[in-house]
């Protein structure tokens, strides 16, 4: 009998050195493999919220289908244990949920904490992320937008979901989720948009004639020259400052230019012709809004077109992160209007927040 012990044994101590596993590891998968599966960490369709007042608006599964996921498992003798680092959860749509391997299970007399982000990072090329192992700081480094617009022929209501254009919309859970193994329940993360938006819509002046008198169409608009790369730092303190100092922008790259959906006619509600991610950035003085529009028609037996071009930082100081920028451009026969205002990522345009400029 301990002949054969021994072989087992030495038969285990052979297949952790082919592996290079260290012992521990070895026994931990061993362990793992023989547990019940209703012990399993699992992980809950996370919500997203807005970004420092949360409330849940829709589901990760809606803009992502994978996250990145750091754990740690504190043990009654007080030993901190890594469960998952930087372990890539991804979303099963026949199945209806979250999923990966190996397999990590609860334990009833330890506490974790977990952390996240998404998408993972090695769903988009040249992204590295990592995580500070004191203050669970997430970094998420090399972000690169290429000014895509969600919107290419005009609507009442901004989709704010980036699943169908190349850029990706970045989020991280900024409180992080801690569970006591007793419980067993789900993960459910708590993410929160850290990329800037702008939406911009267009509108006929109050002092114009409806749109069944004259018509009036947005030929086009662009804003431009925009930094499209940057690296993201997450702040420890919850705090306006500290979000201020989460990104830092990387002027090494062509700078973008973010166009509207284009030959949209302008009714008299705003219609939104832009909605796209940003890199949060301070405007500088290179930084524009052209605009290019058409009254009448051929019809109407009279036809102009007009340009108008103006400084972004007449209307925004800044884009920072989590922030919906929404511009309504109000086109008349003389002066064009413009109320700019700053919401919540998913917020409706609030008069309360806006101001006017009125440029002849």
């Amino acid at each position: 009998m301990k002949r054969l012990i021994g072989h087992i044994a030495w038969t285990i101590l052979a297949g952790v050195i082919l592996t290079g596993c260290s012992f521990d590891e070895y026994v931990r998968e061993v362990l793992d493999n023989s547990e019940d599966p209703n012990m399993a960490i699992t992980f809950a369709n996370g919500v997203i919220d807005k970004p420092i007042t949360t409330r849940a608006v829709t589901l990760l599964s809606d803009h992502m289908n994978t996250m990145g996921v750091w754990g740690w498992q504190t043990t009654p003798q007080g030993t901190v244990e890594r469960l998952f680092i930087n372990q890539k959860v991804t979303f099963n749509v026949p199945e209806d949920k979250w999923t990966y391997s190996p397999l990590k299970y609860w334990d009833n007399n330890s506490t974790y904490r977990f952390s996240a982000y998404a998408p993972h990072a090695s769903s988009v090329p040249g992204i590295t992320a990592s995580i500070d192992s004191v203050t669970r700081s997430i970094s998420i480094q090399g972000v690169t937008l290429k000014g895509c617009n969600t919107i290419t022929k005009g609507t009442p209501v901004t989709p704010g979901n980036f699943n169908s254009v190349d850029d990706v919309d970045w989020m991280v859970d900024r409180f992080g989720q801690s569970m006591i193994g007793i419980t067993r329940g789900q993960v459910t993360f708590s993410m929160q948009h850290i990329l800037s938006k702008i939406s911009v819509r267009v509108a006929r002046s109050k002092d114009f004639k409806p749109d069944s008198i004259v018509a009036m169409t947005l030929d086009s608009l662009k804003i431009g020259n925009l930094v499209c790369q940057g690296n993201f730092e997450q702040s420890i303190h919850n705090d306006s400052i500290g979000i201020l100092a989460e990104w830092t922008p990387i002027d090494t790259l062509p700078r973008i230019t973010v166009c509207s959906a284009k030959e949209v006619g302008i009714p008299d509600s705003a219609l939104y012709v832009v909605e796209s991610l940003m890199i949060p950035q301070i405007i500088d003085d290179s930084q524009y809004i052209h605009i290019w529009y058409t009254i009448g028609s051929d019809a109407d037996g009279y036809k102009g077109r007009y340009y108008y071009i103006m400084k972004l930082s007449d209307v925004f100081a800044r884009f920072m992160a989590g922030r919906n920028y929404i511009l309504t451009i109000n086109i008349g026969p003389e002066a064009i209007t413009f109320d700019a205002g700053v919401a919540g990522w998913d917020d409706n345009y609030s008069e309360a927040n806006a101001f006017s400029r009125y440029i002849q």
